[in-house]
């Protein structure tokens, strides 16, 4: 089982071919702009296709680039249309041009139906105009496959495509064709005529396969094309398929001997060659290979390429080889007289070389001989040629070539004197006296050797002496204008030098500090390059100069090291006072770490270079600056962070007066107590007095010591009244859980009574707390508060203590509410105060003894207590209202129940129904999710590409958040798309212009109207764009808005993101707001 991969073209109207082809593969296919792309796996026989089929949609498409890359053609026409079969004569032509034979099958179908024209006459029309066509008529695009195995067959088996289901119908044609043909004596089409009908006779196992197949072989036999006529008898008659071949391979051999006595001998040998080696493998029968062979080496040899003809004899057994080669010896032996007599030397010699190698490695010792004398000859008549047209050491080398065979093969030696005397005097001409000298040690005539020899040493001696005639003048000249180059250069390099420092004279005047630096430093380089390194340290000090007075300390560190050791130890001598002012001023750079690491590389410099007390005077600036920064340090945190890190600095200051010999530390004023100082201040502002002590203790100055002394003593003096404030507090805080128990005793016995006490509130509720649960519902906190006050007296005036108590319990919940605690306990006391002798029992209550408890519990801030106070208010016969209120104080959630009570039957079922076709929905829209996330980037490059054309002035309203005017430029932009045919983008800017609506809070209705319209307007495309992920997504969006499904919005937004949104249109995904 093979498989193979083609490419297939479908060409015809644009809105048939893809809605045809859309239907047969039931999707839309990949757009690639001129044409849609599907890619299916054919099974045809036993074997695979896989085929990327791709459909033309736009008429600027380039054809003349995409046919000849197509391996099929399929082309749909309406033979109802005229003009649809005009464009098809057009294109054929274009398709016969391509120089490989490309299948094509042609579908006659009409979009609106059954085309009404006889299906005979359609297919007959093909069959005879075009043979190698196939054709289908009125196809279901269900049925699509057929057409495809069909074109899969014909590009696998290189034959035309065939319709297996009416082949029978296209019998008569092919022998009536084929009758034609014979008579006008166009054997070829008629050969292929009869195979066709010899193919359809074997689909149909009729007896006449056997009788047309060896007819098309006889046909294909009489234009000479044996191999064609061999194949369709292989399978049928093995004998006259072999006689076939046979005569093959002679029709090869008579084409080389055509060409072999037109003395075209490559013709000729690639010829015998070629019919050598194809006998080799397809018929075995020694004879004819070996005739084919020798007329090969016949020709390769008369060609002069005996290169070819030792390649066919490597192919050879080697005793056939060994033989063939003796054959074959006069042969190349005439050809190299050939090229000798045509003067083409070189070309023989490469020949004969080639056959010496070849007769050498097969150990043929008497042709060897007679190739190497007719070698040397070859060689002589090239030597005496290069010595008389001067090529002097071509010659050395090819006299080399003609010893090595008098020597190597014993070929017999001639006298080469003379030509050998001229070669030596050209190069004595030219004062080569080492290779003379080899020469004349070559040559046969003693007296012409000693003549040469003698010659040889006066040209010598003439060539010396004039040679050091001529290194003594040369030498005289180089010492003068030596002299003078010294003295120009140098006055140039001055001119240069004092150019340099001018042009960074100018950079200084701009602050340019860093330029000019580096203007000298390219300079400096540059010097150092031609040798003049003293200069170079000179100019190195010079954009030394320059980086300090700008600041440049870092530069200054990396360029000072360019400076040669002895320079360097000078140049920090004498640049000290300038750079000890420099850094004077260092505390005006931007921030302390720059300054830390410019005064440590400066003291470092220093004292590497020995200088230590310039280092000394650098250690003090440097302390000097630590405290600043200690101090500032202080001033920004004063925290223990702050502290620490203060700390970090002394610590370094102190190992710094610890590596440097100060003499006389108290003449040089170090001391810390501005730092301990406000160290100290610090940690008493903490609280940490052990810390104040311990850095006060290092301050010298006696009087900030005292002054500080006294702040930890007045420390020290709040701290023990605090404490004894804690004590108090821990007593109160005792009381507190005294009462705590007797509110949880009270509570439990309350909790118990709480249902009889909520029924005689209930009955007392029209006349007593309507009004103030009115008030509460409507938040009229004030009103409310007091109407409880008036039921209060009235319910202790009827000695209802109990439920007075609750009363003025809800009115300490009001009170809380509006954070109003001090009237809480106003109205506790005036109560009270009213009942005169009873307000002990009204105090006494479970409901006044809490409100007493809660207020003592904010008096000492007792937030967590407090809370689980106002817990103990549940056991009080509370009314919903009341509830809902100590409910709001707790931080508890208030349920809701009324909405699912309230929905009939027939609501909950619709909204049932609902449920269930928004799940199938989101189901189906998950599954095409990641395909969109996945062509989400490729979406969004095509997007960009066209943002400035056709989205800018969207985008600049969604930035105004003009949203209604969004709308409507999406709506018009995608009745632009649509008439490009681009759906898929039209689809998605209707999605767009929904969201834009919602945003802009118009109605419903309006979205899915414009949706309506726009689907409708796209006539047999609307079953295809109305099922896509867009227009299914905001129909969705719309349904759960209408229906106030809020939980599915969140799900909504996910599949949202997935698509290739601009940055100011995902402000439309906020589908809450």
């Amino acid at each position: 089982m093979s498989t193979f991969y083609f490419k297939t073209l479908i060409l015809g109207n644009p809105d048939t071919t893809h809605f045809f082809v859309a239907r047969a593969f039931d999707g839309p296919g990949e757009d690639k702009n001129t044409y849609f792309s599907w890619y299916k796996e054919i099974k045809v026989v036993e074997n695979t296709c896989d085929l990327e089929i791709n459909v033309i949609t736009k008429i600027y498409a380039d054809l003349d680039e995409m046919i000849p890359m197509a391996d099929g053609i399929i082309y749909f026409i309406n033979p109802l249309i005229e003009e649809e079969s005009e464009i098809l004569k057009m294109v054929i032509p274009d398709i016969f041009s391509v120089k490989h034979d490309i299948p094509l099958i042609i579908i006659f179908y009409d979009q609106n139906g059954i085309i009404p024209v006889s299906v005979n006459d359609l297919l007959t029309e093909v069959w005879v105009k075009y043979p190698n066509f196939e054709a289908f008529v009125n196809l279901n695009p269900k049925e699509f496959h057929q057409v495809l195995q069909a074109l899969c067959m014909a590009m696998i088996s290189g034959e035309t495509p065939l319709n297996i289901e009416n082949a029978w119908m296209r019998f008569p044609i092919f022998i009536q064709m084929a009758n034609i043909y014979y008579d006008n004596k166009n054997y070829f089409y008629a050969a292929q005529a009869v195979r066709k009908a010899a193919l359809i006779a074997e689909i149909y196992k009729k007896e006449e396969y056997f009788i047309f197949s060896e007819q098309a072989a006889y046909l294909f036999s009489k234009i000479n094309l044996y191999l064609e006529a061999s194949n369709i008898l292989n399978d049928i008659d093995v004998q006259k398929s072999k006689n076939f071949k046979n005569l093959y391979v002679e029709a090869m051999i008579r084409e080389g001997n055509i060409n072999f006595n037109k003395q075209e001998f490559d013709l000729a040998a690639k010829n015998y060659e070629r019919a050598g080696q194809w006998a080799s493998i397809e018929l075995l029968e020694k004879e004819i290979i070996n005739e084919a062979f020798k007329l090969a080496i016949t020709s390769w040899i008369s060609a002069c390429k005996v290169e070819n003809a030792f390649k066919i004899l490597d192919t050879l057994p080697h005793t056939e080889a060994i033989q063939l080669l003796k054959e074959f010896l006069e042969k190349i032996k005439a050809a190299a007289e050939f090229l000798i007599k045509s003067k083409k030397y070189k070309l023989g010699k490469e020949q004969l070389y080639l056959a010496i190698d070849r007769f050498q490695s097969k150990s043929l010792s008497d042709g060897l001989k007679e190739l190497t004398t007719q070698l040397t000859e070859i060689l002589i008549q090239i030597f005496k040629t290069q010595v008389s047209s001067d090529e002097l050491y071509a010659a050395s080398d090819t006299y080399d070539e003609i010893e090595n065979m008098w020597e190597s093969y014993n070929v017999e030696q001639s006298d080469l004197d003379v030509t050998l005397k001229a070669l030596i005097s050209s190069f004595l001409d030219r004062y080569n006296f080492g290779i003379a000298t080899i020469l004349i040690n070559k040559l046969n005539s003693l007296m012409l050797k000693q003549d040469l020899t003698k010659l040889s040493a006066e040209v010598e001696d003439k060539f010396k002496t004039a040679k050091k005639k001529e290194i003594e003048e040369n030498i005289k000249k180089g010492v003068k204008i030596l002299s003078e180059f010294v003295k120009a250069e140098l006055d140039i390099i001055v001119d240069m030098n004092n150019k340099k420092i001018q042009e960074t004279e100018e950079f200084k005047k701009q602050k340019k500090y860093l330029k000019g630096a580096k203007h000298l430093q390219d300079h400096a380089e540059f010097l150092k390059k031609i040798g003049k390194k003293e200069i170079m340290n000179l100019i190195l000090k010079k954009s030394l100069d320059v980086l300090l007075e700008g600041y440049l300390y870092e530069e200054f560190f990396i360029t000072f090291k360019s400076l040669s050791k002895d320079n360097k130890t000078r140049y920090l001598k004498e640049v000290f006072p300038i750079y000890l002012d420099k850094l004077k001023e260092i505390d005006t750079l931007e921030n302390y770490q720059r300054i830390d690491r410019v005064l440590e590389s400066s003291n470092s410099l220093y004292r590497k270079s020995e200088l230590y007390d310039e280092s000394k005077e650098i250690s003090f600036i440097f302390i000097e600056n630590i405290k600043t920064e200690a101090i500032k340090t202080l001033k920004l945190e004063e925290t223990l962070l702050g502290i620490k890190k203060a700390n970090e600095l002394l610590k370094k200051a102190y190992t710094i007066i610890s590596s440097t010999n100060f003499e006389n530390k108290g003449q040089i004023n170090i001391n810390f107590d501005s730092v301990y100082e406000r160290i100290a201040e610090i940690s008493i502002n903490e609280g940490d007095l052990p810390s104040a002590l311990k850095y006060n203790d290092k301050i010298e100055n006696k009087a900030i010591k005292s002054e500080i002394h006294k702040k930890i003593d007045s420390l020290e003096t709040k701290r023990s009244a605090i404490r004894t404030r804690r004590v108090e507090e821990d007593r109160e805080g005792e009381i507190l859980n005294e009462r705590l128990s007797i509110i949880e005793n009270k509570g439990r016995d309350a909790r118990g009574d709480r249902d009889s006490e909520f029924k005689k509130r209930k009955a007392l509720k029209r006349a007593y707390f309507n009004a103030a649960l009115n008030n509460i519902t409507n938040q009229e906190f004030k009103k409310a508060i007091d109407v409880y006050k008036e039921t209060i007296t009235r319910l202790t005036n009827s000695q209802k203590y109990n439920l007075a108590g609750v009363s003025l319990a809800v009115i300490s919940l009001l009170l809380i509410h509006e954070n109003k605690l001090q009237e809480i306990k106003q109205s506790l006391e005036e109560t009270i105060r009213n009942l005169a002798g009873l307000g002990k029992l009204f105090s006494e209550t479970f409901a006044v003894t809490l409100v007493e408890y809660s207020l003592q519990l904010k008096k000492f801030q007792e937030e967590t207590k407090f809370k689980q106070a106002l817990n103990f208010y549940k056991n009080l016969p509370l009314f919903e209202e009341e509830l809902n209120l100590l409910r709001v104080l707790l931080g508890e959630e208030i349920t809701e129940e009324e909405t699912e009570k309230k929905l009939t039957r027939e609501e909950v079922g619709k909204l049932s129904r609902l449920s269930i076709e928004l799940d199938q929905n989101f189901g189906k829209l998950q599954s095409e999710m990641e395909g969109e996330d996945a062509e989400k980037e490729s979406l969004f490059r095509k997007r960009n590409a066209m943002k400035r054309r056709f989205y800018k002035s969207i985008l600049d309203l969604l930035k105004l958040h003009k949203f209604k005017e969004s709308a409507i430029k999406y709506i018009e932009l995608t009745g632009t798309f649509s008439k490009r045919g681009d759906f898929r983008s039209g689809s998605f800017l209707m999605l767009l212009h929904g969201l834009c609506l919602l945003k802009a809070n118009e109605p419903y209705i309006s979205i899915i109207q414009n949706l309506d319209l726009f689907l409708n307007g796209l006539g047999r495309n609307k079953k295809l764009v109305s099922d896509t992920y867009n227009i299914r997504l905001i129909q969705v969006l719309i349904n759960v808005k209408m229906n106030s499904l809020e939980q599915y919005l969140p799900k909504i937004k996910n599949m949202l993101e997935v698509l290739p949104l601009f940055e100011e249109e995902k402000q439309l995904l906020d589908l809450e707001s």
